[in-house]
């Protein structure tokens, strides 16, 4: 069960052993899943997209109700904007030709888009809510997108001191 390393006369080097297999086909196989996860995703927020006009295009049509339309319409188009920012990410994540300069500038780029898009999501959910219930006059339910806005500040406040936590490094990095 040694897993050794040998060069070839001609200087290729040779991975042998049980694990050379596995090493192999972890470095293969991402050129053929993360173009079709990225393309999953991205048909995914299409479809998001298009549920969002209907579902907004539905109420304005039949009750003539724009506020209607546009609340049920934003709720899907936020889910839309999420995924197709998550196909942007799994695409440029492992993109080969465009590489920023460090694992950490990656991973700085990728968590600050996406809990970027989640914080309006959670922001933009909350206000919907605000506007069914005091529609409806369920003002004894406005705790639920307090609660929202509560956890989407925490999630700002993380991810501002993950953005700051992890520019220190880089600050004080060589040169």
């Amino acid at each position: 069960m040694d897993q050794t390393i040998s060069s070839d006369s001609d200087g290729t080097v040779r991975e042998r052993g049980p694990f050379a297999q596995l090493n192999r086909a972890i470095t293969v196989l991402p050129y053929a899943f993360v173009p079709l996860f990225a393309l999953f995703f991205f048909a995914l927020s299409i479809c998001f997209s298009i549920m969002a006009l209907l579902q907004f295009v539905r109420p304005v049509i039949e009750n003539g109700d724009l506020i209607q339309g546009l609340l049920e319409g934003l709720h899907t188009g936020v889910v839309a904007v999420a995924v197709y920012e998550l196909a942007q990410i799994v695409h440029q994540e492992y993109d080969h030709e465009y590489q920023p300069h460090t694992v950490m500038d990656r991973m700085r780029r990728g968590v600050g888009r996406f809990g970027s898009v989640v914080f309006v999501a959670l922001a933009l959910e909350s206000l919907i809510m605000v506007i069914k219930y005091s529609q409806k006059d369920l003002a004894g339910f406005l705790y639920y997108p307090a609660a929202i806005l509560v956890g989407a500040a925490l999630l700002l406040v993380a991810l501002g001191l993950f953005v700051r936590l992890t520019a220190l490094p880089a600050e004080a990095g060589p040169g």
